[in-house]
């Protein structure tokens, strides 16, 4: 199955967010046809989320959470540059929402745990 190209799937997710209400958009240009993308989510109040693709056992793309909880921004902007130094071609989008949305398909992420 062919996979669309990073730098279509980042602009929509952008519109995707932005139509829903947040603030979004890109922070690192990565490779136009094939560079990881990372999300970050910052609820606006001091936290953020930083999700990550990973593969799932059918080899489809899901994103992941990539601490349990939201964590501090400056936290999360760490993490990000940490991830960055390893991979030039990264992509890095920012969503700006107080509800900590991601704008991801409901097929695209697994879920928090919000118990």
């Amino acid at each position: 199955m062919p996979t669309l190209k990073t730098k279509f799937w980042a602009e929509a997710l952008i519109r995707r967010a932005r139509i829903g209400g947040a603030f979004a958009y890109l922070r690192h240009h990565g490779d136009d046809d094939a560079g990881v993308v990372l999300i970050k989510v910052s609820f606006m109040d001091g936290r953020a989320l930083v999700w990550a693709p990973e593969r799932d056992e059918n080899y489809r793309r899901i994103w992941v959470p990539q601490t349990e909880a939201a964590q501090s921004e400056a936290e999360a902007d760490t993490l990000i540059a940490r991830l960055q130094g390893y991979d030039n071609d990264l992509w890095v989008i920012e969503i700006e929402d107080p509800q900590g949305r991601n704008f991801l398909l409901d097929d695209e992420h697994k879920p928090l745990d919000r118990a």
